[in-house]
C-alpha cells in the first residue's frame, strides 16, 4: 500500500487532515510528522511514496527536508503548502514538471485531490522529485537568507542568497552570475545547506525569477535541441558572401522559444536610427563610442567573439571585437535579414512580431535582437528607440548569460535615445 507522508508543526492541522484523509485508509497510509527531524527518520526507515510539507517549522524547517530529500531520495513525489510566486514561473514549473504547490489555508478536499494525483503514476501533470531551480524557486518565495553548496557529477559550487535573492556564486574560480546560471543548470544536484549568507554583496543584480526563467529557458533549448542550416559556418569562417546569402534565402530552422513574440512592432524597410532626429545622435563619434562602452560588458561572457550595433536595415553603428578576422558589418546585414524575415513569418502566423532570433551553427551561436518601440512600426516616432544589436558567440559559449546581458545593454542604449 502506498504511504503518504504529512509534514507540519501545527498539531490540530496534522490531526484534522490525518482524520480527514482516513476515510482512504484502503488506498493509501498516512504518516504524520510535527517537525522536520521527525519526517527524516520516518524516510530513511520507511518506503515512502509521496511527501506533503509545510516550510516554516521549527528544529527541522521544510527547507531542510527537500534538501535532504533532493541528495538522498530525489524521486520522491513532494507536494509543498506555501504561497507561490509570480504566475509566470508558476506557469513555467508546471509545463517543465517542477514542484507542486498548494496554498494554504487548505481545505480536505484540495489535499485529496493533490495526493491522488500524486500517487498516480499515469498523470503527467504532478511533478515528479525535486529540482534545483524549484529548491531555489522556494527559497525566493519565503525570503530565506543562506549559503547552498550544491555538487554534481563531481562539480561543486556555492550559491549565496539574501533575502531569497541570489546575491553571488561561486565554481572555483568563476563567480557571480555565470557561475549562478551554471550551477542552477546542472542535473542532479545535492544541496546542503548553512544558514549564513557568507557573501552579502549582490554581484549578479538580476531577480530571482529572471535567473530562473533564463534557466528554464536554457534547458528548453537544450531538450528542443534546435539545429542551424549547416552554410551558417561560413559566416564565422569569414568565406564569401553569397554562400552567406544562400543560407539566408533558405532560413534557418528557429525554434518557438527563441522567437519572442513581441507585439512591439519591427519595420522591416524604415529605418527609425535614420528618420528620427533624437536617435540620429547615435551614429556621431560621441554615439558611437557609448554604444561601445555599453557593449564592453559583452566580452566577459565566456566564449564572446563580437558585439555590434546597427540601425534597422542593417547598417553598423558601433562593435566590439576580440576577433581580428570576423566581418562583423557583413555578418551583422545577414542576420539582420533573417532576423527581418523570422518577423514576417511570426506575423503571418498571427503570433506578432519576433523580437530575437538565435541561430546555433556548428561553431559559433548568432543572437540578433531587435528593440522597436514604435506603437506603428511603419513609423518612427520621436523619443522612441528602434535598434537591432548582434552578438556572436562560439559554439560552448555561455549563451544564457549572453542573452541576459544582450537585453540589458540593448535597453541601456535605447535608455540614451528616449
Amino acid at each position: 500500500m502506498d504511504k503518504v507522508l504529512i509534514v507540519d508543526d501545527e498539531k490540530s492541522f496534522l490531526l484534522s487532515l490525518h482524520d480527514g484523509l482516513s476515510k482512504h485508509k484502503e488506498k493509501f497510509e498516512v504518516l504524520c510528522a510535527d517537525n522536520g527531524r521527525e519526517a527524516i527518520d520516518i524516510l530513511r526507515t520507511t518506503k515512502v511514496n509521496l511527501l506533503l510539507t509545510d516550510l516554516k517549522m521549527p528544529e527541522m524547517n521544510g527547507f531542510e527536508i527537500l534538501a535532504w530529500v533532493l541528495r538522498y531520495q530525489p524521486k520522491l513525489s513532494v507536494i509543498v503548502m506555501s504561497a507561490f510566486g509570480t504566475p509566470e514561473i508558476e506557469e513555467r514549473a508546471e509545463a517543465m514538471n517542477a514542484l507542486q504547490f498548494l496554498n494554504k489555508p487548505l481545505d480536505l478536499e484540495t489535499v485529496e485531490s493533490a495526493i491522488f494525483e500524486g500517487l498516480s503514476t499515469g498523470t503527467n501533470s504532478f511533478i515528479r522529485g525535486i529540482t534545483l531551480a524549484t529548491f531555489l524557486q522556494l527559497m525566493h518565495v519565503e525570503r530565506k537568507t543562506c549559503t547552498l553548496t550544491v555538487t554534481s557529477a563531481g562539480k561543486c559550487g556555492h550559491l549565496y542568497l539574501f533575502a531569497g535573492e541570489l546575491v553571488n556564486a561561486e565554481i572555483g574560480d568563476i563567480s557571480g552570475i555565470e557561475a549562478a546560471l551554471s550551477i542552477i543548470g546542472w542535473d542532479n544536484a545535492e544541496i546542503v545547506m548553512c544558514s549564513v549568507c557568507e557573501r552579502r554583496e549582490n554581484v549578479i543584480n538580476f531577480s530571482m525569477e529572471h535567473l530562473l526563467m533564463e534557466a528554464f529557458r536554457a534547458i528548453d533549448e537544450a531538450n528542443h535541441g534546435i539545429k542551424a542550416n549547416k552554410q551558417l559556418k561560413s559566416i564565422v569562417n569569414g568565406s564569401d558572401r553569397d554562400c552567406c546569402k544562400t543560407a539566408a534565402t533558405q532560413g534557418e530552422e528557429v525554434g518557438a522559444d527563441h522567437i519572442n513574440t513581441s507585439t512591439d512592432g519591427n519595420n522591416a524597410k524604415t529605418s527609425a536610427l535614420e528618420n528620427d532626429s533624437e536617435q540620429n545622435h547615435l551614429t556621431t563619434p560621441k554615439g558611437v563610442q557609448m554604444m561601445e562602452e555599453k557593449m564592453e560588458v559583452l566580452k566577459k561572457i565566456k566564449g564572446f567573439i563580437a558585439a555590434g550595433a546597427f540601425s534597422a536595415d542593417g547598417e553598423i553603428m558601433a562593435e566590439v571585437s576580440v576577433s581580428s578576422t570576423l566581418r562583423l558589418a557583413e555578418v551583422g546585414a545577414l542576420a539582420n535579414d533573417i532576423l527581418l524575415k523570422a518577423q514576417e513569418e511570426t506575423d503571418i502566423m498571427g503570433v506578432g512580431r519576433g523580437s530575437m532570433v538565435h541561430i546555433v551553427a556548428p561553431k559559433a551561436n548568432l543572437l540578433m535582437r531587435c528593440l522597436n518601440e514604435n506603437t506603428d512600426f511603419h513609423n518612427s516616432e520621436a523619443g522612441r528607440a528602434h535598434i537591432h544589436m548582434l552578438v556572436v558567440l562560439e559554439a560552448d559559449a555561455n549563451v544564457a548569460l549572453a542573452k541576459m546581458q544582450l537585453e540589458k545593454v540593448i535597453l541601456d542604449i535605447a535608455e540614451e535615445v528616449r
